[in-house]
């Protein structure tokens, strides 16, 4: 399995692999980003302290650089929670940092302030498309290529085209077909379709960028498209 950066609201972690739709860290890019004189051993001190951490961890082969060569070997990896309880047990600068954020998530919560991240709204293509594709496919993937869609204001289709340019791959069906769906919108705003084709009757030949302009609609461009070349085949 390969190693690649994991990268989340400026938080960058240089070895992690995606598995079943969840990313995993090594020990050494753990100590790496809490910048540990000796990254592994001070990780492997911290669980070694707290076993339970060893309950978010799993074991995996993995390509490796180490020194100038690709080495491949039998990995412990944690996962999201036991990267956190990691963090929690160190007393190092930036686990400080970090244990401060996550108290004043907690405290948001609590007071029922709690605002999205900018992650849902926009986020790092990247990492999305790496979690997309660790999956098999199925009802999981899709509902994160849904949600990636929904997140970015664009269309399956359009979603799907980012997974590609974002990592080289196509997603493919079980007959080994590309998958390209264009069906969000289908059920939803309807309101905003009615002024587009309202808008068509009178403009012809308009496209997206200039409805979305001037009927000032929340949706996207690429989306105003797809509802055009749907109805032109009708």
């Amino acid at each position: 399995m390969d190693i690649i950066p994991f990268q989340y609201q400026g938080i960058t972690i240089q070895e992690s692999c995606w598995i079943d739709g969840k990313p995993y860290f090594t020990r050494r890019a753990i100590g790496k980003f809490l910048e540990a004189k000796n990254p592994y051993t001070y990780v492997r001190f911290i669980v070694n302290r707290n076993p339970h951490i060893k309950l978010f961890a799993t074991r995996f082969n993995l390509n490796l650089v180490e020194g100038a060569k690709n080495v491949t070997r039998d990995v412990e990896v944690y996962d999201p929670i036991g990267l956190q309880l990691i963090l929690m047990k160190s007393n190092l600068p930036k686990a400080i940092q970090y244990q401060v954020a996550v108290a004043n998530l907690v405290c948001a919560l609590m007071t029922d302030n709690l605002k999205p991240s900018k992650w849902t709204h926009k986020g790092d293509l990247v990492s999305s498309a790496r979690q997309i594709l660790s999956l098999p496919q199925g009802r999981k993937r899709a509902a994160l290529v849904h949600d990636l869609a929904e997140r970015d204001g664009v269309c399956i289709q359009t979603a799907y085209r980012r997974i590609q340019a974002a990592t080289g791959r196509r997603l493919k069906t079980t007959k080994g077909k590309a998958i390209f769906r264009s069906d969000k919108g289908s059920t939803k705003y309807t309101g905003e379709k009615e002024k587009v084709f309202a808008y068509l009757k009178k403009h012809p030949g308009a496209k997206g960028a200039e409805i979305k302009r001037v009927l000032g609609v929340c949706i996207s461009s690429s989306l105003i498209n797809d509802w055009i070349r749907s109805s032109s085949l009708f």
